[in-house]
């Protein structure tokens, strides 16, 4: 019965499980069903039956719940609750046909129970059935007049079904009981357009006007859709009203700009936009909006660069700009690719306004990152976390930052207290190289047990992490133990990235230890090849430069045991000259042979 578990979890959240089980006792306590139980005996069986099928759904024992109704329906198969509830778990099993036979046999029985018709209606709005929607929310509006909120569901699927008058009535329903509110009257105004009557819909608009007449706002809409319909000296005739009445109006500042807007009217719309951006009357979030507005309706030359420029210059100086006036310009500054301290210095002054802004900090960090800047990273990492410390990817860069500074010990704290989070709540690539990395700086700090746990967790994470495999198979190569899975983690990197100089390293020097000398010649012989190349390519430059002294090295001690001892020589002493070799090298190339450590 999982899937009866499931299903009952998603209708509890679709109409609450109190509600449908008190909506079927009511339902049962209401005057019964169609048909009774013939007898005293079976109607007492079946009031039993189905009191303990309610207890056992309302414990979660959805089974023995199951059991009891159909115990029910073969008592009374007219019983309404009953097959309700069947009907229920039969849809969220997946037989669509037999549960909506349930629920609409229900609904036929008991044609006053709104609760059958509630279920049946959203039932069939989730799977876009509207015609049997509209024909159960019909009933329930009958049922329940009151219900705005069915009335509104009706008037929705009137209008997909492009019945636009019978919208309209039930809007005025709406309107009756609610009384005129802008959603409605808009939503009015828009139905009449479609049905080609415009005075109709103009007619709602003024008479929410009227109904508000201290609101001036209410005209001001009137004169924007007016403008919409490009009757733009009636749109005038409203405004140059309003702003008689209600100069410091917002919502004709804004309307006043889209009307210079249509008129290209220019010492209108810029009067209107420093009224609304630096007026006294202007709110913040007001002023936020046209701002982004007039940003976004400039063209990209420099004259208008330089006088969106100057308008943030003006803005930011008012005491009165917040934080999400120095974020747009920060935006606005990443767009227009300037220096990244400059924008730096424009979020920091977002994070003196609003300390715990995440957006702001991000960015400082993404741009410290760029810029390489680690120090400055921690303390911004540091500062994300106290306000954020459930985010993963703030210890992530702490820790990054840490280990580029060679502070170990404190790159660790931050891995540790970071994968001490919900890792479920981060991206499973990073917490896979949070413990690769982990498992790098506990092999620095000669903790290797506690690094080869770390590299398995990276493993369980990210299988194919290629820095885990390789690191974790060479570091147990080194110790010359499990040496098995050593070259089963290397090949799998070299099998990625064919072409990698530190992989193919790392195998060949595995094969080497397992006394494979010619497969493992046949590795190291692409390492060198890599090295002694001139690089052409970005990817070539790369390899080479990863070639230090311990690869030549390696190279030296795998051409030796293939019986080439010069060109074993021949590495020992170009290794000699880079670093990351043995103690054992300058022995090496002062005996001319291979010394085991």
């Amino acid at each position: 019965m999982k899937k009866i578990r499931y299903y009952l979890g998603q209708v509890a959240l679709a109409f609450g499980l109190v509600i449908l089980t008190a909506a079927c006792g009511a339902a049962r306590k209401g005057g019964g069903t169609a048909e009774t139980p013939r007898t005293p005996y079976e109607n007492r069986l079946y009031d039993s039956y189905y009191t303990e099928a309610v207890k056992q759904k309302i414990l979660g024992n959805h089974d023995a719940a199951y059991t009891l109704l159909q115990y029910c329906l073969e008592l009374n198969p007219k019983a309404g609750e009953a097959l309700y509830d069947l009907g229920l778990y039969a849809i969220y099993m997946q037989n669509d046909s037999l549960g909506k036979q349930y629920l609409e046999r229900a609904a036929a029985l008991e044609p006053d129970n709104i609760w059958y018709r509630e279920t049946l209606s959203s039932y069939y709005l989730s799977r876009s059935e509207w015609a049997k929607a509209q024909r159960y929310l019909e009933e329930m509006a009958r049922l329940n007049p009151k219900r705005s909120d069915v009335l509104m569901r009706l008037v929705s699927l009137y209008q997909n079904d492009r019945k636009y008058a019978q919208a309209i009535d039930v809007l005025n329903r709406i309107e009756t009981l609610e009384g005129k509110s802008l959603q409605v009257s808009m939503d009015k105004y828009w139905l009449y357009m479609q049905l080609k009557e415009k005075e109709r819909a103009y007619a709602e608009l003024r008479a929410l006007a009227d109904e508000f007449p201290n609101d001036w706002s209410y005209r001001v809409i009137l004169a924007t859709q007016y403008m919409a319909n490009d009757e733009l000296d009636q749109a005038k005739r409203i405004l140059d009203e309003v702003e008689r009445k209600d100069p410091e109006n917002q919502t004709l500042r804004l309307a006043l700009m889209d009307y210079a807007q249509a008129t290209q009217n220019d010492s209108l719309y810029q009067a209107s936009l420093d009224s609304l951006l630096f007026g006294q009357a202007a709110d913040e979030a007001t002023r936020v909006r046209v701002m982004k507005d007039y940003v976004s309706r400039q063209t990209q030359d420099s004259l208008h660069d330089v006088r969106i420029r100057d308008t943030f210059r003006r803005l930011l100086a008012d005491p009165r700009s917040g934080s999400d006036m120095w974020m747009m310009y920060a935006a606005y500054q990443t767009l227009k690719k300037d220096h990244q301290d400059s924008v730096a210095v424009t979020l920091n002054r977002v994070l003196d306004l609003e300390p715990d802004n995440k957006v702001a900090l991000q960015e400082l960090i993404m741009i410290n990152i760029r810029q390489q800047n680690f120090p400055e990273l921690t303390r911004l990492c540091q500062k994300a976390i106290q306000y954020y410390p459930d985010m993963l990817v703030f210890y992530y860069y702490k820790g990054l930052a840490h280990y580029q500074l060679d502070e170990q010990e404190q790159a660790v704290d931050a891995f540790e207290r970071g994968l001490r989070q919900d890792k479920k709540a981060g991206d499973e690539g990073m917490v896979s190289d949070m413990y690769s990395i982990l498992g790098d700086l506990y092999h620095g700090l000669h903790q290797n047990e506690k690094a080869y746990a770390a590299y398995d967790s990276a493993l369980v994470y990210k299988d194919d992490n290629l820095g885990a495999l390789n690191n974790y198979a060479y570091f147990l190569s080194l110790e010359n133990r499990e040496l098995d899975k050593a070259q089963e983690m290397s090949y799998k990197t070299v099998q990625i990235e064919p072409d990698n100089v530190t992989y193919l390293d790392t195998y060949a020097w595995i094969l080497f230890l397992k006394g494979k000398y010619t497969e493992a010649k046949i590795y190291m012989d692409k390492v060198v090849g890599y090295y002694e190349k001139e690089p052409q390519t970005e990817k070539e430059k790369e390899n080479r430069e990863s070639v230090n002294g311990g690869v030549l090295e390696h190279a030296g001690d795998i051409y030796y045991h293939c019986n080439e001892p010069e060109k074993a020589l021949e590495y020992w002493k170009k290794a000699q000259k880079l670093e990351g070799t043995s103690d054992l090298l300058e022995e090496k190339i002062k005996q001319k042979k291979y010394i085991a450590p």
